[in-house]
């Protein structure tokens, strides 16, 4: 819970301090170690980025956890390159076009860097350009009081169209979050109103019948078959759900919301809010140009990035219920915005969509393996191939001469076949006039990310970090 009156002094020492040394450790030493050991060995290194960026305490820090998200990227991570003064000067550019919840546009901006996002999930955008915003937290928590007084007051509110929405709400529960979500259209404004509209999209998954333990929506059911400790956690949790509060819910979550700014605001209180360029990583735009002209070529100094793996999270279906919420997009919609993203599980049914054209001799070797187990799935990794190859190809365009590239790459398996996704954006990007500087690898420890995207995917358990360095703009 947040601090009470009595431990805010300490509470605020505390993070002071830890704030004032995240923010001056430069990695460039660090970086420039693993490039000389990469470079000595031509192999991998090796490396744990939770102990070697050891001062990035695991969990709830800054606004990293203001609303959850499918897979999110390590922040020790983004930490570790965007505080390489070699690759990220203090007004530097960071570009990440698969943004997701915001983790490397949080981490540069805390580092004085300007970040640019490009996502193809609007929910994605609005919750990273939310974690990026130094609000003022007395400003918010008026805002929040006015809000919650004004839905206490209300009686009815817009009906709002949500996919399936017997299964996940009882009508009297749907129909107070209508009357909070018309108090916070009603009270806040401009970014204030973002802030609350992402804290109303963790209260609606929050007071929705899905389990809260599955990132994509997931009826909870209490059946006899569920071990016994599984069936109590079902129960506890239905009963909670028929006796919260939703207005006294999302004074809560507003209330550790605001918390994580002002702890943001102790690292940097003067950071970016990340800029929108574009919902297609294969199309960048300017964010400061109209009507959606190209970003620059040659422009961007430092890209880091996690591109979705084949069979990619089902991040669209992950936040369908806030998408839905929030009007950005209607329950037909959901489908439409899915095929929009990169790394889908179908593809689409015209034949012209599969006009990729020829892979590299060995990508194409390894389709034909997994097309005489599955067609379909040899299909979907040959669009993934394709799109990807457009992304790369993007990203070489945008980036500086001696700028980097940074990839946060997992290999997976495609009915029994090895898909070497670092093999392939290697490939591609040293055809695009780059050289692969450094290539790490890193155990992952979170089960949120080491999940089976489909029956006849993998467990991707090991990431390859692949750092590129443009030395030509071809």
């Amino acid at each position: 819970m947040p601090a009470t009156p009595g431990k805010k002094n300490e509470l605020e020492n505390v993070l002071r301090a830890r704030s004032k040394r995240r923010g001056q450790l430069d990695t460039s030493v660090l970086f420039d170690q693993l490039r000389l050991s990469f470079r000595n060995s031509q192999k991998p290194v090796e490396v744990d980025f939770r102990q070697l960026v050891d001062w990035i305490r695991l969990g709830d820090q800054e606004t990293h956890l203001l609303h959850p998200y499918p897979a999110k990227l390590l922040p020790h991570i983004a930490h570790f390159f965007v505080h390489a003064s070699t690759l990220a000067g203090k007004k530097s550019v960071v570009l990440d076009p698969f943004c997701g919840s915001g983790t490397v546009a949080l981490e540069a901006s805390l580092a004085g860097c300007s970040p640019f996002v490009a996502d193809a999930n609007p929910m994605a955008l609005l919750i990273t350009q939310v974690k990026t915003t130094s609000y003022d937290p007395e400003q918010l928590r008026e805002v929040a009081r006015n809000i919650c007084g004004r839905a206490k007051r209300l009686r009815i509110a817009p009906v709002i169209a949500i996919v399936n929405d017997h299964m996940w709400y009882s009508e009297e529960r749907k129909r107070r979050l209508e009357i909070i979500l018309r108090a916070v259209r009603e009270v806040a404004a401009g970014s204030v109103e973002q802030f609350f509209l992402v804290c109303f999209s963790v209260l609606a998954r929050r007071l929705s019948n899905a389990d809260p333990n599955v990132s994509v929506p997931v009826r909870l059911n209490d059946k006899e078959a569920l071990p016994d400790a599984v069936r109590a956690r079902i129960k506890d949790r239905l009963a909670w759900l028929e006796k919260v509060d939703p207005v006294e819910e999302f004074a809560r979550i507003c209330a550790w919301n605001v918390q994580r700014v002002e702890e943001a605001n102790l690292t940097n209180p003067r950071r970016k809010q990340a800029q929108i360029a574009g919902h297609d990583a294969r199309r960048l735009i300017d964010p400061f140009a109209k009507a959606n002209a190209p970003l620059g070529s040659g422009t961007i100094p430092l890209i880091v990035t996690s591109p979705p793996y084949g069979s990619a999270q089902k991040y669209i279906r992950a936040t369908s219920l806030s998408l839905n919420w929030l009007g950005m997009a209607e329950p037909r919609e959901l489908k439409h915005l899915e095929a929009q993203s990169i790394g889908r599980e179908h593809v689409p049914m015209r034949a012209n969509d599969f006009d990729t054209g020829k892979l590299p001799r060995r990508f194409e070797t390894l389709l034909k393996r997994i097309e005489k187990a599955n067609p379909t799935r040899a299909k979907i990794t040959r669009v993934y191939f394709f799109e990807m190859a457009q992304t790369l190809k993007e990203l070489a365009r945008v980036a500086s001469v001696d700028g980097r590239i940074v990839l946060v790459v997992g290999n997976n398996a495609v009915t029994g076949e090895v898909v070497r996704n670092d093999s392939y954006f290697s490939e591609i990007l040293q055809n695009s006039g780059l050289e692969l500087e450094l290539s790490l690898l890193d155990d992952i420890k979170s089960r949120g990310l080491m999940t089976k995207r489909n029956r006849t995917a993998s467990v991707i358990s090991r990431e390859s970090v692949l750092v590129f360095r443009k030395i030509s703009s071809k």
